[in-house]
């Protein structure tokens, strides 16, 4: 069997200078010339009326589905003069447009106490919670958050900027992950905590984090240039701030991102 393909170099590069303009995203060109949409909804847990309606989508739209590692599912094979129409299509059906741009990620979770045998907290509210507050923020980089409601692993939460994992007592907060080229693995910053304390604990990392960072830099960067204590001081001090501000800003940027122009994107409804 030959699985060997051969690099778009410049496809590659496109791409590469694609991920560090701001703004709205749509996942890149692919290498037939087409697009792909990231859609999801909130703990990625699908209905089986809203899969009837994914089915619809791609259908009219595009070549096929993909079940992505993200948990958001990804229509491919977009043509570009379609690319808009599907959009509008996935919005009209309630789902979200997943970002992929330099600003706070969908939550990546496991289904949590509510079905897990090994669950010691529940995950849906407080996913829901966080999306709901910080999704879409601008950041200096992508910004991804991962939770796992045991002790397991199973959302990647220690190769996330932010990540939970639940124990009996509460959730301990890590910090600092990525994946990527160089994987790196994420630093403990609290816990347990109370679960009203992790809003608390995110809007203080994501307001330090913006505040400490270079350009284009990735928390994983940031903490070890300024040093973890100085990163985790900072945080402290920080979390009593109220968050409404960058609530409201999130707000603001998700219903932005539904109406722009896309990066990699830029002449709508032309081939």
């Amino acid at each position: 069997m030959d699985t060997s393909a051969k690099l778009d170099i410049d496809l590659r590069k496109a791409t590469v200078e694609r991920k560090k303009e701001a703004g709205s995203r749509c996942l890149g060109k692919q290498r037939d010339g087409r697009f792909a949409l990231s859609v999801s909804v909130s703990t990625a847990c699908f209905s089986a009326d809203q899969l009837r309606i994914l089915a619809d989508i791609v259908e009219r739209y595009a070549e096929l589905g993909h079940l992505s590692t993200g948990q958001s599912f990804v229509l491919l094979g977009i043509k570009q003069q379609d690319y808009y129409q599907a959009r509008q299509a996935v919005l009209d059906a309630g789902f979200q447009l997943r970002s992929v741009g330099r600003d706070v990620f969908h939550v990546k979770c496991c289904p949590g106490a509510d079905f897990s045998p090994f669950g010691l907290q529940r995950t849906f509210n407080l996913v829901t919670e966080l999306e709901e507050t910080f999704r879409a923020l601008p950041m200096p980089q992508k910004f991804k958050i991962a939770l796992s409601g045991c002790t397991n692993c199973c959302a990647n939460t220690r190769l996330a900027e932010f990540g939970l994992h639940a124990t009996m007592k509460g959730w301990k907060i890590f910090v600092g992950g990525k994946m990527g080229f160089a994987p790196l693995v994420s630093q403990e910053l609290a816990g347990p905590v109370e679960a009203e304390q992790v809003p608390k604990y995110l809007a203080a990392v994501l307001r330090c984090y913006r505040e400490l960072a270079e350009p284009n830099e990735r928390l994983a960067l940031t903490i070890p240039r300024v040093g973890f204590e100085v990163f985790k001081a900072a945080v402290k001090q920080a979390l009593e701030v109220p968050f409404d501000d960058l609530a409201q800003e999130a707000l603001e940027s998700r219903r932005a991102m539904e109406q722009m122009v896309v990066v990699g994107l830029e002449e709508p409804g032309k081939d």
